[in-house]
């Protein structure tokens, strides 16, 4: 007897759907089990996306895991404070077409080893990156930071200027304008997923979705590296490169100051400060961002970066 038509379609779309449903099942209990994992995995994603590769340098005895990939003239992105080597990752996207892209974890960040006998002030951090670019052979670049990164950045630019072709500066600290303390001492970690959410909503304008499971790997992290993170920011208040007010206008290198508008973390105001104080400068504000537009905003912020080191 035949069978009635379309019977064995409903029956395969069933099956499809129930084999969907299972894989979705298995990716939450494994995303509620093993977050770690599925972060690593998107991460290598990310990567594999961005046409980067993980690789690893010794400096100075202290090993540097970094992503390379592109073609085209060198361009260094340095992370944020309390961030890695995947903060660019999906901006990298779109740079690695133009681009031999660096993304470098900052000592005391990332997969680094957090070394008690270091110094992560600003200073040393800028004497790192320059030890680490040599040794991967980038000699002459173009170099962006976020944040922190920004710092680092237009501290590195003051140091060597000969060897920064054009700087960009995202968000970026190391003035001092609205907070009477940079760099100040957290009084207490991310202990929820209610502290988690607080964050990131102060962090970004257009919230990314996060799974629960991962909020709480992100809540367990911030627990565990409390005490290492205010370290950090004790070496960086009491180091050189700490403020640049005060040297910030001898940065003769053509520089981009892209900032979000509704940045809470490092205000807007910083970012005309920067604007007044380095001659050479161009100003870009992005409506309705944050504190970090690499990753509200990725292939704007690869867009606005290639346009202007044209």
């Amino acid at each position: 007897m035949n069978k009635k038509p379309g019977k064995g379609r409903k029956k395969r779309i069933l099956m499809a759907a129930g084999l969907i449903l299972l894989l979705v099942g298995g990716f939450q209990v494994l995303a509620n089990t093993f977050p770690g994992i599925i972060l690593q995995g998107m991460y290598h994603y990310y990567a594999f996306r961005a046409g980067v590769t993980s690789r690893t340098v010794s400096v100075d005895g202290y090993e540097i895991p970094y992503y390379r990939g592109g073609e085209g003239p060198t361009l260094v992105l340095v992370h944020g404070f309390g961030d890695s080597k995947i903060s660019f990752l999906q901006t990298a996207a779109f740079l690695t077409d133009s681009y031999d892209v660096i993304l470098l974890d900052v000592p005391g960040f990332g997969d680094t080893e957090h070394k008690e006998s270091r110094s992560y002030d600003i200073h040393s951090q800028v004497i790192t990156l320059d030890s680490f670019l040599k040794k991967i052979g980038a000699q002459e670049f173009y170099l962006a930071g976020n944040s922190m990164g920004g710092h680092i950045s237009a501290a590195y630019a003051l140091m060597h200027p000969d060897r920064v072709k054009k700087l960009a500066l995202l968000n970026a600290a190391g003035l001092r304008v609205d907070d009477p303390v940079p760099y100040k001492p957290s009084e207490a970690p991310l202990r929820s997923v209610e502290d988690f959410d607080k964050y990131v909503g102060e962090t970004f304008v257009r919230e990314p979705f996060i799974p629960r499971a991962f909020k709480l790997h992100f809540v367990s992290n911030s627990i565990k590296n409390f005490h290492w993170l205010n370290r950090i920011r004790r070496d960086i208040r009491q180091g050189q490169d700490y403020i640049l007010n005060d040297r910030a206008a001898t940065i003769q290198t053509q520089t981009l100051i892209l900032w979000g508008d509704s940045d809470t973390v490092v205000s807007p105001a910083h970012a005309q400060v920067w604007s007044r104080l380095l001659p050479n400068s161009v100003l870009i504000i992005l409506d309705d961002t944050g504190h970090a537009p690499q990753y509200e905003r990725p292939e704007d912020t690869a867009r606005i970066l290639k346009s202007f080191l044209l």
